[in-house]
């Protein structure tokens, strides 16, 4: 492999893209830079899978640093046009020191803007997002995903299910009259070499991994943690208990669903999640695909 690029491991949740990146750096004396959008928030550990130990503000696996987790509270949000830039920085200061950068997540939008650079999205509108918002209390989620679905059908088919981007495409399209899809269409380079790796397994093997490791979550602590985070005072509704598995611990809580209902729930929402993953990483340019149930080697 030539280590005089950047490196991207993309894929689906539990494909093993962290595993197959720090065995990847040991080799090619590499950093890891994340491209998770829920492993950005500090607290909440078990849910969003993260490896090894934080120290300081840099989580180290076997060794190996990887930047850009634990970096904001569960109330703030982290833009891709944020992580865009950031990630940007980090892979100049990794290459400087003579390491390969090793961009590793499964974020689509973080990692094609990294690589393709990101057309100017608007600033956040209150006005029009407190509309949204309001449609949601009276109407439901479902009513502003058919009115994105509307508008822009792949982002509400690449969102379903998280309120946050739901929100923000409509957004973007009420704002501009340009639909998500388009602002984020470029496909062309940024002037940088690299080589983009998307792990695949096989489907009913990686869906028995997630079924198998939402239960785990659930069982190793990731209640508590939840309940820990709503007991600092952050809001059941802020971002970092938006996303998959935090959001049905809180119905829990509300005593809403059963636990067995939770663990059902989060693994079926996290399997629709790989299941979109999948489709997006496949449909990305300028990939190289590594079927990792044939055993293929770095």
């Amino acid at each position: 492999m030539d280590t005089n690029q950047t490196i991207i491991v993309s894929g689906p949740t539990a494909a093993g893209k962290t595993s197959y990146a720090i065995n990847l750096c040991k080799k090619i004396n590499g950093e890891i830079i994340s491209a998770d959008s829920r492993q950005v928030y500090k607290y909440l550990d078990i849910g969003t899978n993260k490896d090894g130990i934080l120290d300081g503000n840099i989580r180290k696996t076997d060794g190996i640093n990887q930047y850009l987790t634990d970096i904001i509270n569960p109330d703030e949000k982290y833009t891709v046009k944020k992580f865009e830039q950031t990630a940007t920085e980090l892979e100049s200061k990794i290459i400087k020191t003579g390491k390969v950068p090793v961009i590793v997540g499964g974020t689509g939008l973080y990692i094609k803007a990294f690589l393709y650079g990101l057309d100017e999205l608007p600033d956040s509108n209150e006005q029009i997002r407190n509309e949204i918002q309001n449609d949601i209390t009276s109407k439901g989620l479902d009513y502003v995903y058919k009115q994105l679905e509307k508008v822009d059908k792949e982002a509400a088919i690449k969102n379903k299910g998280n309120t946050q981007r739901i929100i923000r495409a409509l957004e973007v399209y009420r704002i501009t009259s340009k639909t998500m899809t388009e602002l984020l269409n470029k496909k062309k380079p940024k002037n940088k070499k690299f080589k983009h790796i998307v792990l695949l397994k096989d489907r009913q093997i990686l869906y028995d991994i997630i079924n198998k490791r939402c239960e785990k979550m659930i069982n190793s602590g990731m209640i508590e943690e939840t309940e820990k985070v709503l007991k600092m005072g952050y809001a059941k509704n802020c971002y970092g208990l938006t996303g998959v598995g935090y959001k049905h611990i809180v119905q829990f809580l509300d005593n809403k669903i059963t636990k067995q209902q939770l663990i059902e729930q989060f693994s079926k929402d996290t399997r629709n999640y790989a299941k979109r993953q999948i489709t997006w990483f496949k449909n990305q340019p300028d990939i190289t695909i590594v079927n990792i149930d044939d055993k293929e080697r770095l």
